[in-house]
């Protein structure tokens, strides 16, 4: 069981660099501090579509063949979490023509036993989907430990056969992602449980009766679906 504590959602101040006056999250966004643009970014086919984590080197393989090097433990919610690991370097990023980011540099956080992360950046180049915010007016100010509301969850995690589990992911996740990838979807498009399992079967299907056309061949496959 662990007790979790984050900051209560839309509780931070902005501070509104025109004004000097310090908003709420509603306000900042009432105020359009939230719009974006859409960006026409051209980039081109990376040579890996995974960032790829050596564990034994604690390295870090991009897209693009550069080897980032850890950087120290993750911080979500401002709280340092040594089962996260963050890694990047900004020399390779700066030297790099078909960067994965819009900024400077790309930094990359994995978690405890996590060793391939999916790039997304480069399918929403090419898909006409990179959007970046224009209003630079406010400035977000992390509120003080005393000062700050905090939201308390508590997690239950069961893990009867933690190794089996873990490499239960690796051996699963991997085709379970490619089916989709394949199919051009990188998410699914129906929620619930019964409907997302529904459209996962179906495109199971369609992948597993692909694959038994190219292995038999149509006549083949046509004789046995008449048999």
């Amino acid at each position: 069981m662990e007790i979790y504590k984050r900051r209560e959602s839309g509780s931070g101040l902005y501070l509104n660099k025109e004004t000097g006056e310090l908003v709420s999250y509603a306000e900042m966004r009432n105020a359009g501090g939230l719009k974006q643009e859409k960006v026409d970014v051209k980039r081109e086919e990376p040579l890996q579509k995974y960032f790829e984590r050596d564990i034994e080197k604690d390295t870090v393989t991009c897209p693009m063949g550069q080897t980032l090097f850890y950087a120290g433990p993750g911080q979500p919610n401002g709280k340092k979490d040594p089962t996260i690991r963050r890694y990047h370097r900004a020399s390779a990023c700066n030297k790099c023509k078909n960067k994965c980011t819009m900024g400077k540099r790309r930094i990359i956080s994995f978690k405890e036993g996590e060793t391939q992360i999916y790039e997304t950046f480069y399918d929403k180049c090419r898909d006409g989907k990179i959007y970046r915010r224009t209003n630079h007016t406010f400035k977000y100010l992390q509120p003080k430990e005393e000062e700050s509301s905090w939201e308390e969850w508590v997690i239950i995690r069961f893990y009867p056969n933690y190794q089996h589990l873990r490499k239960r992911n690796t051996i699963v996740e991997h085709p379970y992602g490619t089916v989709k990838r394949w199919h051009g979807a990188s998410y699914l498009l129906t929620k619930g449980k019964l409907m997302a399992a529904a459209e996962i079967g179906l495109s199971f299907l369609a992948y597993n009766f692909r694959r038994a056309m190219n292995l038999l061949g149509t006549e083949k496959m046509m004789e046995v679906i008449k048999a």
